[in-house]
């Protein structure tokens, strides 16, 4: 019998809630190290060789129940243990990003924004245009490093757009958030910027009309999503707890 991790939570918080039922109305534990504490329930080891999108859609119900109720460093579906023992030692030995990144989204919830917005050239490489008949190896060479010029050359462009797009959108929203977050992508039909906003819950009605602002300001197609658990933060805020989340499953391997 595994047991699924659903996020990080302080321990003394944890004890003045109820907490929800897990995946498969599973009881949902708190398994503590000092003030923290992991909220874990047990999977079948057959329900977790085959999950899939109706699991995970169930997980991020029982995680957006938790946090509702406390502050919680949300995990991603998949962290499976074979012993809680495992997740007490996870926490000993990362407490103190747990307890800092804890603190920082205590009381907020995220917002996130995704932007559609035309690039005017495409990121992917060109191919390569065919050297004349009989070419040596020197002007060959020169043609390969001249269409990767251009190609880096292109992604640098479509990159600062992002970024200008990016702090627009950041001023648009200047002092209603805590924390922000981005990236973006190259699609057929434009460049997509996705943002994540952590934004104190008493300042989520003001931060949604500054979204109908910039709305109607913003050159590309926006879409606003949210309120959601902190899952777009905790890298950022517990970066080298989050790196060694495969530790884990190394230490269920030995256990």
């Amino acid at each position: 019998m595994k047991s699924l991790v659903y996020g990080v939570l302080d321990a003394r918080a944890a004890t003045q809630e109820a907490l929800p039922p897990g995946l498969n109305h599973a009881p949902l534990m708190a398994v503590k190290h000092g003030d923290l504490a992991a909220a874990i329930s047990p999977v079948a080891e057959e329900l977790a060789a085959s999950a899939g999108i109706e699991q995970a859609l169930e997980f991020a119900r029982v995680v957006e129940q938790l946090h509702r109720r406390l502050p919680v460093l949300p995990m991603r579906y998949g962290c499976f243990v074979h012993h809680p023992e495992q997740v007490v030692e996870f926490l000993r030995r990362y407490e103190r990003q747990f307890w800092d990144a804890l603190a920082q989204v205590a009381g907020c919830d995220e917002m996130g924004l995704r932007i559609l917005f035309q690039a005017s050239e495409g990121v992917e490489p060109p191919e390569q245009a065919a050297a004349p008949a009989g070419s040596d190896a020197p002007t060959r060479g020169r043609a390969y490093l001249d269409n990767r010029r251009r190609f880096y050359s292109r992604q640098t462009r479509m990159e600062r757009a992002a970024r200008r797009m990016a702090e627009r959108a950041q001023a648009a929203f200047s002092g209603l958030f805590v924390r922000s977050n981005w990236d973006q992508a190259a699609r057929p039909d434009g460049q997509l910027l996705s943002m994540a906003f952590l934004v104190e819950r008493p300042r989520l009605a003001e931060f949604r009309r500054a979204f109908l602002r910039f709305q109607q300001d913003c050159p590309g197609k926006v879409m606003c999503s949210g309120p959601w658990p902190p899952y777009g933060f905790v890298a950022d805020l517990a970066k080298p707890a989050v790196a060694a989340l495969a530790e884990l499953e190394h230490l269920q391997e030995k256990g």
